[in-house]
């Protein structure tokens, strides 16, 4: 992989971890012993889906930008 590919990839690959703690922790937050941050759990779930809705824009934009060239 050369480096103009891996700086490409750095972003997507960040945001996809990014967006799995968001995920991890939200669920966390949904056990009975932190019912009560049940409410950031939730805006957790979103921010990493919307994150995920990112990292799959970012792609599809990529791969049409690759076969439009």
């Amino acid at each position: 992989m050369n480096r103009v590919t891996k700086r490409r990839q750095q972003l997507p690959n960040f945001l996809g971890l990014l967006s799995s703690l968001c995920f991890f922790f939200g669920s966390l937050l949904f056990l009975p012993n932190s019912a009560i941050y049940a409410t950031v759990g939730v805006w957790c779930f979103v921010m990493g889906s919307l994150i995920m809705f990112i990292i799959y824009a970012m792609s599809l934009k990529l791969r049409v930008k690759n076969t439009s060239s």
